[in-house]
C-alpha cells in the first residue's frame, strides 16, 4: 500500500499533463490574452487547484525520498490552501448562475451549480478524512489520492471535448466510466496482493452515486 502512494506522484503527473491539455485551450493557450469572462475569480480558481494538482505529485514523492519535514510543512499549508480551494469552487458555480442569459429558473439555476456542487462536497469529504486520518498511512494516502479522481471529470472531458470533438455530453460520460474503471481496477488490483482497500471502497461508493446520478440526468433530463 505504501508502495502505491509513494509511485502515486507519477501518477497524478500524468493526471497534470492531462489538466494543462484539457485546459490549454479555454485558458492556459490564451495567456496572457484572455477573454473578458476570464475574470480574477477564474485565474484565482486556476492557480489554487493547480497549486493543489502539484502538491499531490509532490507530497507521495517527498515521503518517498525520505524527505518527511517538507511533506509536512506542504501538509499544514493544505489547512489554508483547502478553504481556498472550496471558495473558489463555490466562486465559479455563482459566477456560472450570475451569467445565465435570460431569467434563471430553477432548473438552470441546479443544472450550473450541479457539477461543481458535487465536486466541492467530495473535495472537502477525501481531505476530511484524509486528516482524520493523517497518523493512518494506508487511510491518509487513500483519501488525498481520492481527492485526485475529483480532476479526471473536468481536465478529460475537457481534452475530449475540444481536441478530439466528442459531444460535451458523451465525452462527460466517457470520462466518468474510465474514472470509476480505474478506481475498481485498483481496488481489484489491492485485493489481489491482500492490501486494505477500505478507502478506496468508500471513494467508489461515493463516485458511482455522483456519476450515476450525473449521467441519468444527462441521458434522461433534456436540457442538462
Amino acid at each position: 500500500m505504501k508502495k502505491i502512494y509513494y509511485n502515486s506522484g507519477y501518477f497524478f503527473l500524468i493526471l497534470f499533463a492531462f489538466v494543462l491539455l484539457g485546459f490549454y485551450k479555454p485558458y492556459f493557450g490564451l495567456i496572457p490574452q484572455f477573454k473578458k469572462d476570464t475574470t480574477l475569480l477564474v485565474h484565482f480558481h486556476a492557480a489554487v487547484l493547480t497549486t493543489w494538482v502539484l502538491l499531490l505529485i509532490a507530497q507521495p514523492l517527498l515521503v518517498k525520498y525520505k524527505k518527511l519535514k517538507i511533506h509536512r510543512l506542504l501538509g499544514k499549508i493544505t489547512y489554508f490552501l483547502v478553504p481556498l480551494i472550496v471558495c473558489s469552487m463555490i466562486g465559479m458555480a455563482l459566477k456560472a448562475v450570475s451569467e445565465i442569459p435570460g431569467k434563471a429558473t430553477p432548473f438552470l439555476i441546479f443544472d450550473n451549480i450541479y457539477l461543481p456542487s458535487c465536486d466541492c462536497i467530495l473535495f472537502i469529504t477525501f481531505y476530511t478524512l484524509a486528516i482524520i486520518h493523517k497518523k493512518k498511512i494506508q487511510l491518509h494516502s487513500g483519501y488525498m489520492i481520492g481527492t485526485g479522481f475529483i480532476f479526471f471529470n473536468p481536465s478529460l472531458t475537457r481534452l475530449s471535448y475540444f481536441w478530439f470533438h466528442i459531444h460535451f455530453s458523451i465525452a462527460e460520460i466517457i470520462t466518468i466510466v474510465f474514472t470509476d474503471a480505474i478506481i475498481i481496477a485498483l481496488i481489484l488490483y489491492l485485493k489481489h496482493k491482500k492490501l486494505d482497500y477500505k478507502p478506496y471502497g468508500l471513494i467508489l461508493s461515493l463516485f458511482l452515486i455522483y456519476h450515476i446520478t450525473t449521467i441519468c440526468l444527462t441521458l434522461f433530463v433534456p436540457g442538462f
